[in-house]
């Protein structure tokens, strides 16, 4: 039985079995998470240790090295890149692609656990994999005009926890407010006639604060445990504790010496918001937790708990995600269901039968609903990626079912029945769709090889792509043919005169047929203008898009206080505040700004959230070159660096952190610093060059107090006690702590603002010692000097790194003027340069994605040799895919849209579209020749035959992709350049099949004579 009239039979089984299929996968996709980008693991760890506030160069002896020296033997670390600050350390791993970063992070930390014997006591260490689930999804400035100290409890003791509860919450983090602690503030002239220092009040705290279970009994049938405590309760129990004994035995209290008070820990960070100070509030999802969802309940939760909280204290979102996943979303959908309908037109337009065109188009919801169990299956997630991969998909999964129909409805209008005409149509045109869909799903075999961010971002793309396209077959021979015999109607022949393209196309086919040598000249013509595109269409790397938020670093000079960092970044929110489109913001300064990250005071960021699209008349990209140039004008103080928060995101998970890097290689810094000084000099001009950064800090100030070892052992005294007095004055001791029902407040011994801050009164600050009170001069002395801010090192060898931003001109371009400006740098004796950043990247995108081209033409290839009784058929087609990328090229260089992972993955995706249409025509040529058509007439009558089914099938992907390609809606961006490059490619592909393909043939057809059956 004929397989067709066996599904003509069980036609409704037929219907069932894809509609059930279809409504399983809109039911897997709901249940699906969403997000930005898909569920990937990056290659990086980071390592952050901090001890003390020793300078750079001593930090880098005491923790830097040890910790580079552990980690270089963790297997799979390709590059570890350390920048050393006062008193911390930053250690970035990155690991070769493909290895198992959980097991990675194992290795790590147990390479720093080994290493934490040679470092110093006290030191503390993070280890920590970055993930897309490292950076929050959702922040919100906590405001108020109370005590800085109560809100920052607020967010600590109330806001985190019940944020922490809600289901797929990650890390929630509470920066700013003030930390409470009891001050402990010692009089040093009176602590100085009693004889006692701060650091021995400190260890008198220590001694007596204890609380510890020191046995248990039986009494009256139950079990009692002993306690014993000297806690102290309140302030009053502190003040009342003895810290000393006078020359009559008598006690000295605490609150003879030293007023105890409730303070805050001394500020490093700085906290605001356009309601002035502020609390950030920080919150990540878990991995494979929807970013919708997640965010959906906080802000449930966030409106509940406002309403709770004390009279104008609010809580405001600044940053949500969320909006732009379900933003994303929505305009994917909405250039689905634009699509679709462009496509049902086409088909409409040209069988002139509406009709034929929803029998067509019914196999895209249909595909696109079953394409979401194989993405549940492999645990896909919806993100842009993914889902761009189903818009650009529409016109593909349409082609199958069109060239069925185009069949279907050729055969009604010779005179067959419906029936009559799906059975044969459908079983006449098996192989040529077999082959049609293998070229397309072939190109996407080599994605699996592709390494990196780019390579993990698109294989998301195309495995949406590629299970589409299989799920299009199968529904193009089963459900498009029972929709057509059921829903095309039955009409009487009609010998009518052919239509005008098909007129047109005879009129231009015949005479190349006999002139094959035009269509070698059109080819030539087609490279050389291919050619000229390629040397001036622009690169890039990851395309950007409109995030409605950005980043603004900022970076005061060396040594800049926080007070005067604080200053400064008051004159970047006021710009901010003056700019209509900025909605909101949030601002950070000072060190200790993140979890995995080494900062210093005079630094800080802000995050800035635009108003809606809809609203504001400029770009993301327009915003912040305004806010730029205004900056730079009103705030020259400050070094800025303007960034989209993604880009952000995806530069530090993948380790690129700057558009342009220039990394200088050398042993000695102030022989680097000299270069980065003359390489500045020479790429300081080079036009789109912003936000330059000439990896030098400067030294910061210091004050060093050199003990004078004999002095100090005069007096019974070591450097190590002189430095622990210093250290007891002036930062403080940690001595003991006041429980309070739900948390411990800590005690901390100080001296008192006015001396510890002044630098005039630190050399007379009292030493007691055995015999009595000296001053601090009297053993060292204070020197002022000066020491490197910021120490850098990669692949354990020192190095400076110069960095630059882009603005109105590509990264190839300004990469390679900059190379060309560099050259000739003359450089000492094993010093080196290289350039890095999103450039290597590009780069190394570039040549993979090439690599990954050339595997598909190899694939492609065989299948071509499996269709074609002929080779010379199969290298006839393969010969239009080089001619189809220059269509790509040259519509990339008219729209000015750069080459760069997203349009090169549209090449990619070229070289098995376009061998679509050369199969559907040889495949009618070779069946011509079996009817014993001449050559040259088989050619023009396949030509003639497949004119339209071609022009179908181009036209409606054409109009699939023309959603993506205007770039309509939040997160096109990211597909355009694909959709521009497939659009141009397919453009100059149809005419290269029609035209310029049978004059391969031509050339080529000795052998092909008529074989009549």
């Amino acid at each position: 039985m004929n397989p067709f009239d066996w599904m003509l039979r069980h036609g409704a089984l037929i219907w069932f079995a894809a509609l059930a299929l279809a409504f399983g996968g809109a039911l897997v996709a709901r249940s699906l998470p969403s997000g930005i980008y898909p569920e990937v693991e990056f290659p990086r760890i980071v390592v952050v240790a901090r001890s003390g506030d020793a300078p750079p160069d001593v930090t880098q002896i005491a923790l830097t090295r040890p910790l580079e020296n552990a980690l270089a033997t963790v297997m799979g670390v390709e590059r570890i890149r350390s920048k050393t600050i006062r008193g911390a350390t930053e250690l970035s791993l990155l690991f070769a692609p493909g290895t198992d970063m959980w097991r990675a992070l194992q290795l790590s930390q147990s390479a720093v656990a080994e290493a934490r014997s040679g470092l110093p006591a006290g030191a503390e260490l993070t280890v920590e994999r970055l993930s897309t689930t490292s950076f929050p999804i959702l922040t919100f400035n906590l405001t108020g005009n109370i005590d800085p100290r109560r809100l920052h409890e607020i967010g600590e003791f109330v806001l985190k926890p019940a944020f922490s509860r809600v289901r797929g919450v990650g890390r929630v983090d509470v920066l700013g407010g003030d930390v409470r602690e009891v001050e402990v503030i010692v009089d040093p002239e009176k602590a100085a006639a009693q004889r006692v220092s701060p650091s021995q009040i400190a260890d008198k705290l220590r001694s007596q604060t204890v609380l510890q279970a020191v046995g248990r009994l039986e009494e009256s049938h139950s079990l009692v445990t002993v306690m014993a405590s000297g806690e102290p309760r309140d302030l009053a129990d502190l003040r009342s504790m003895p810290v000393s004994v006078g020359p009559n035995g008598s006690p000295i209290l605490l609150g003879a010496v030293a007023e105890v008070v409730e303070g805050a820990q001394d500020r490093m960070l700085r906290v605001s918001g356009p309601g002035g100070e502020t609390v950030l509030i920080s919150i990540a999802r878990l991995p494979g937790a929807s970013t919708p969802e997640v965010v959906r309940a906080v802000r449930e939760v966030a409106s509940a708990l406002g309403r709770t909280l004390s009279a104008g204290v609010r809580l405001t979102p600044v940053y949500d995600q969320a909006e732009l996943v379900d933003e994303s979303i929505a305009s994917v959908r909405d250039a689905i269901l634009v699509g679709i309908a462009l496509c049902v037109l086409v088909i409409a337009f040209f069988l002139r039968d509406l009709r034929a065109g929803l029998a067509a188009s019914i196999a895209v919801p249909v595909t696109l609903g079953i394409t979401f169990l194989p993405l549940g299956l492999l645990g896909q997630s919806l993100n842009m990626m993914s889902l761009g991969g189903l818009a650009v998909a529409i016109g593909l999964v349409i082609d199958d079912a069109i060239v069925v129909v185009e069949a279907i409805g050729r055969r009604v209008e010779e005179g067959m029945s419906p029936s009559e005409a799906a059975s044969r149509g459908t079983r006449e045109l098996m192989a040529a769709l077999l082959g049609t869909t293998a070229t397309t799903v072939v190109v996407f075999v080599p994605m699996a090889w592709l390494e990196g961010v780019v390579g993990r971002f698109f294989s998301a793309l195309s495995v949406t792509l590629a299970g589409s396209v299989v799920v299009s077959l199968a529904i193009a021979v089963t459900l498009v043919p029972l929709a057509a015999a059921s829903w095309i109607r039955a009409r009487p022949r009609v010998d009518s005169a052919p239509s005008l393209y098909v007129a047109l196309y005879e009129r231009l086919a015949s005479p190349l047929m006999r002139h094959p040598w035009i269509g070698l000249s059109i080819a030539g013509a087609l490279v050389a203008v291919g050619a000229q595109s390629a040397n001036h269409v622009p690169s890039g790397f990851l395309p950007t898009m409109d995030e409605g938020s950005f980043v603004v670093d900022y970076f005061l000079p060396a040594g800049t206080s926080l007070t005067d960092t604080d200053a400064v970044a008051r004159k970047l929110e006021a710009v901010l505040s003056a700019t209509p489109e900025v909605g909101t913001y949030s601002r950070r300064t000072g060190a200790e700004l993140g979890p995995a990250t080494a900062t210093q005071v005079n630094r800080g960021d802000i995050m800035v959230r635009l108003k809606p699209s809809g609203i504001r008349k400029k770009s993301a990209d327009d915003v912040i070159a305004q806010v730029r140039a205004k900056v730079g004008k009103d705030v020259p103080e400050a070094r800025t660096e303007f960034i989209q928060v993604l880009q952000d995101v995806l530069n530090d998970l993948s380790g690129m952190p700057r558009p342009l890097e220039i990394k200088l290689f050398g042993d000695n810094y102030p022989t680097l610093q000299a270069k980065a000084g003359e390489v500045l000099e020479r790429i300081k001009d080079v036009r789109g060059l912003v936000d330059i950064y000439p990896g030098i800090e400067g030294l910061a100030p210091e004050l060093k107090f050199r003990v004078e070892a004999a002095a100090a052992a005069r007096l019974g005294k070591s450097a190590t006690d002189v430095a622990s007095e210093l250290d007891a004055a002036l930062r403080g001791v940690e001595a003991s702590e006041i429980r309070r029902p739900d948390r411990p407040i800590g005690v901390r011994v100080r001296y008192p603002d006015a001396l510890r801050f002044d630098i005039r009164k630190l050399a007379g600050l009292p030493l007691v010692t055995g015999s009595g009170v000296v001053r601090m001069s009297a053993v060292a002395a204070p020197i002022a000097s000066g020491s490197e801010t910021v120490l850098v090192r990669e692949s354990l060898r020192p190095i400076v790194i110069l960095t630059a931003d882009l603005e109105g001109r590509d990264l190839g371009s300004v990469a390679g003027e900059v190379r060309r400006k560099l050259a000739g740098l003359p450089l000492p004796e094993g010093y080196t340069l290289e350039l890095g950043g999103q450039y290597e990247g590009q780069q190394k995108t570039q040549r993979d994605l090439l690599a990954v081209m050339g595997f598909g033409l190899i694939s492609v290839l065989i299948v071509l040799l499996v269709q074609f009784s002929r080779a010379r058929l199969a290298f006839a087609v393969l010969a239009s895919v080089p001619l189809s990328v220059v269509g790509a090229l040259a519509t990339l260089w008219a729209t000015a849209i750069p080459l760069n992972a997203s349009s090169l993955m549209g090449c990619v995706l070229l070289v098995g579209l376009v061998v679509k249409n050369g199969i559907l025509l040889l495949q009618e040529y070779e069946e011509l020749l079996e009817q014993g058509v001449a050559s040259n007439d088989a050619l023009v009558m396949a030509g003639r035959i497949r004119l339209r089914p071609i022009l179908m099938t181009t036209l409606a992907t054409i109009a699939g992709l023309a959603p993506l390609a205007l770039g309509l809606g939040s997160g096109a961006e990211i597909q355009r350049p694909l959709a521009v490059a497939v659009i141009g490619g397919l453009l100059v592909s149809t005419v290269v099949s029609l035209l310029v393909l049978p004059c391969f043939v031509r050339l080529t057809a000795g052998s092909d004579r008529a074989r009549p059956s």
